[in-house]
């Protein structure tokens, strides 16, 4: 992925695919967990962040698998498509809706300029509202169900929160591409 390339492609999975993970992490069996600040980062030894709430789940961290529910996007072609080769991590988020929309902090997935050389990210959105991702060079993509976008780990992203809907699930990815 070239550096500061933001890739956008509407319909990634097939409908079945894409239903079937939509189904599931919609569904009311789907666990997600409470984390306090979306967002954050240490900063001269400060908490700085968004102060955000939202749910998550993680499926693979650190190149390990966490949760028993990663088989709905292995059992997929999501992977294949991105052509990933080693997959870091890959986490879903779930933001409530807010009154106004708000911006959160921007951000890189990774820290460090050795950490994030060659990773490429992608955020997968689940479903559709007013909500998506802004980018720092101020480009703004927004949150279309079965939409993947894909740019550079180095790429400072922040969240948009939706005021249409009742949440904006995203799934977000960090992974080593096949070259």
């Amino acid at each position: 992925m070239q550096k500061n390339k933001i890739k956008v492609v509407d319909n990634f999975l097939s409908d079945n695919e894409f239903e079937k993970i939509k189904n599931v992490m919609e569904g009311a069996d789907f666990p997600w967990y409470w984390q306090l600040h979306s967002h954050t980062d240490i900063v001269d030894e400060k908490f700085i962040g968004d102060n955000v709430p939202q749910l998550t789940h993680g499926f693979v961290e650190d190149r390990k698998s966490i949760s028993d529910w990663f088989n709905l996007f292995l059992s997929s072609s999501c992977f294949s498509k991105l052509n990933v080769q080693i997959l870091n991590k890959l986490k879903a988020n779930c933001n409530y809706k807010t009154t106004n929309q708000k911006v959160g902090w921007f951000h890189t997935d990774y820290s460090g300029e050795d950490i994030i050389k060659d990773i490429t990210t992608s955020i997968f959105y689940l479903n559709s509202n007013n909500g998506g991702t802004k980018f720092q060079d101020s480009t703004f993509v927004n949150s279309v169900a079965n939409r993947m976008v894909t740019f550079d780990c180095s790429t400072k992203h922040a969240p948009v929160s939706c005021t249409d809907e009742n949440r904006r699930i995203v799934v977000n990815m960090n992974y080593y591409i096949v070259k």
